[in-house]
């Protein structure tokens, strides 16, 4: 499996390149140190997030908005991003914002939004 994993873990750096225009250094680090661990959680997320009694949309939404309340920057960012790539609206997004903020309060509108404005800008939506 160390090769298959391998494999795995250098698609997605491949793909978070992509999508993040960058590839943080805890991943670049987690893929290059620990590509079996990345390789499961590539393959949770690609089973968690395909469509079920719930479509990818909302599933990125909901993603998103845990990402808002534990104030991950990064996760912000990919969510906005899968969340755009399956369909959401601005309208959504700031939809999600909202309750993400009525369930942290002040750092949910404050601070932890700002990736997700970042992207808006970045594809014109703002």
């Amino acid at each position: 499996m160390a090769a298959a994993a391998k494999k795995v873990a250098e698609e997605f750096k491949k793909m978070v390149q992509e999508k993040l225009g960058m590839v943080p250094p805890h991943i670049e680090a987690m893929c290059d140190n620990a590509p079996e661990v990345v390789a499961h959680f590539v393959r949770m997320y690609g089973a968690a997030m395909k469509p079920g009694a719930l479509d990818p949309k909302v599933k990125e939404l909901m993603g998103l908005a845990l990402a808002v309340a534990l104030g991950c920057r990064h996760c912000m960012t990919w969510h906005t991003i899968m969340a755009l790539e399956h369909g959401a609206t601005k309208e959504e997004i700031f939809e999600t914002l909202g309750v993400a903020a009525i369930m942290t309060g002040g750092p949910g509108i404050v601070t932890w939004s700002e990736p997700v404005i970042e992207v808006l800008k970045q594809k014109g939506l703002l």
